[in-house]
């Protein structure tokens, strides 16, 4: 949730950033623009949480998701709880440290840029608010309080002091310390770092407009190109010899102003929102993957636990957020299969309570308020080639599940125990689609070896064309998770 929130936000920035770069960015309407740079990163950082129920239906629903039976395939002895394989911790990579380390390393950098800053104010007089800095060329704005250099000379202080003063009374340092901010929390989104660099030029253009108001602008150009001074330029600070900005704020200052009619570019923000919003109030709906790899979990997890006399720690967390998903209405099914064999799993009575406790939730299947209909109420599920007789949805899942494994059980080559020198019980999690022309699409598997995903491609693969699901008239796809157990008595 937390990975495709970010997605979500960088993405919308930059496409907010893009329209700035194609059609506003060359516009003398600077006022609005900095209105734009400031408030387009804020929508980005808020539309992923914006969901309007009536926008879903602008793009219809068109896959479901459910999960088939395990498959039992191999020697169909008796297992004991040794012939079970072993499970093992996969590397999950620690993205909440990694993101706290970059938080703290931006933090101790700004506090750096702040500290070497916050030296300059000893040399302020008091009742003063321009700062003289001894042995200097140096002339930035931070807040109320102007910076400038003795060494520079009287005729260029007082044009220097002019811009200045106006980004002090426009508050620019309000809109470079917000995006400081950002880029403490939003450290690894780089779009953030050219929202600040963009916003800076036109806070230069700001002044520098205000600036040449009643005097000859090619004064104010010849003061810009004398000015070969050094300075050590703070992101956080508005700073007036920047001579990587001078030509653009030449070239600016030179040009027409834009006509009221280029104002309407503003207005396709209004249809590019639109469009965000739409794809954030479906993407959760039509974000299948996510359910199907919420039951994946779960089956991989009630048969990890089986013959077993306790849950470790880290399982019984699992199973707790495996729980707040069901009850948010994202499933339920597999969690209500793992409840009904508790007894099964011969664990301890204690441990039988606790994880009833923590898994033992209703499925609801209505509509929630973000409008998701659980695969239960399809209106017309997949049909499989030699169940078409059949009327009702669940005697159509049977009949497909009776032919699906019936399929896989007489394809698989089972000598492939012996030939990968396998024991035990091996788990193979495999996904597919139905498509909308009933097709088997993204077909994918995950096991202990690959000859067994390949195995189980292949096998999967002759599934045949099946009359696609339909919901609300419409024809839809459907994804399903299909486990097979691969057992080999030793």
């Amino acid at each position: 949730m937390a990975l495709q929130y970010i997605i979500q936000v960088i993405c919308f920035q930059a496409l907010f950033l893009a329209v700035y770069y194609l059609l506003l960015r060359k516009e003398t309407f600077f006022s609005y623009n900095r209105i734009y740079l400031l408030v387009t990163p804020v929508i980005a950082l808020a539309l992923p949480f914006i969901k309007i129920a009536m926008l879903q239906t602008v793009v219809p629903v068109e896959t479901f998701a459910s999960v088939l039976p395990e498959v039992v395939i191999g020697d169909a002895a008796v297992i004991t709880s040794t012939d079970t394989a072993p499970v093992t911790e996969s590397f999950t990579i620690p993205w909440l440290q990694i993101y706290m380390v970059g938080v703290v390393i931006s933090l101790v950098v700004l506090i750096i840029k702040i500290k070497k800053f916050t030296s300059y104010f000893s040399y302020k007089q008091k009742g003063s608010s321009i700062i003289e800095i001894p042995s200097s060329t140096e002339a930035f704005t931070f807040f109320n309080y102007i910076f400038i250099g003795a060494d520079i000379d009287t005729l260029s202080r007082k044009q220097i002091l002019t811009h200045e003063q106006i980004h002090a009374k426009q508050g620019h340092t309000w809109d470079l310390i917000f995006f400081e901010i950002l880029k403490v929390v939003l450290w690894f989104n780089p779009i953030t770092y050219l929202y600040q660099k963009n916003l800076s030029i036109v806070h230069e253009y700001l002044a520098d407009q205000k600036a040449t108001e009643g005097i000859s602008k090619y004064t104010y150009y010849e003061e810009l190109l004398n000015t070969a001074f050094g300075t050590s330029k703070l992101s956080f600070t508005n700073t007036f010899f920047n001579q990587s900005l001078i030509k653009k704020r030449i070239v600016m200052l030179q040009k027409s102003k834009s006509q009221k009619s280029a104002l309407a570019k503003y207005l396709l923000l209004i249809p590019l929102v639109l469009a965000m919003l739409v794809y954030v109030s479906c993407s959760e709906d039509n974000g299948v993957e996510n359910e199907q790899t919420l039951e994946q979990q779960i089956l991989e997890l009630k048969l990890a636990i089986e013959d077993r006399e306790s849950l470790t720690a880290e399982e019984l967390k699992k199973l707790q957020s495996l729980r707040a998903a069901s009850v948010n209405g994202i499933k339920g099914s597999q969690i209500i299969e793992v409840v009904e064999q508790q007894e099964a799993y011969n664990l301890n009575e204690a441990n039988q309570d606790e994880i009833i406790e923590v898994l033992e939730v209703e499925r609801v299947y209505d509509v929630d308020e973000n409008g998701n209909i659980p695969f239960a109420v399809i209106d017309e599920v997949p049909v499989f080639p030699g169940c078409e007789s059949l009327t009702s949805n669940e005697q159509l899942r049977k009949c497909m599940s009776q032919k699906v494994s019936a399929l896989i059980s007489a394809n698989f080559n089972v000598a492939l125990g012996k030939e990968l020198n396998l024991k035990g019980t091996n788990r193979i999690f495999a996904s597919f689609k139905i498509d909308k022309n009933g097709f088997i699409t993204n077909l994918r598997t995950r096991s202990p070896h690959p000859d067994l995903d390949a195995e189980a491609q292949r096998v999967i693969s002759m599934l045949p064309k099946m009359k696609p699901g339909k919901h609300n008239g419409e024809v839809v796809g459907v994804l399903y998770s299909l486990p097979i157990t691969f057992q080999i008595a030793e």
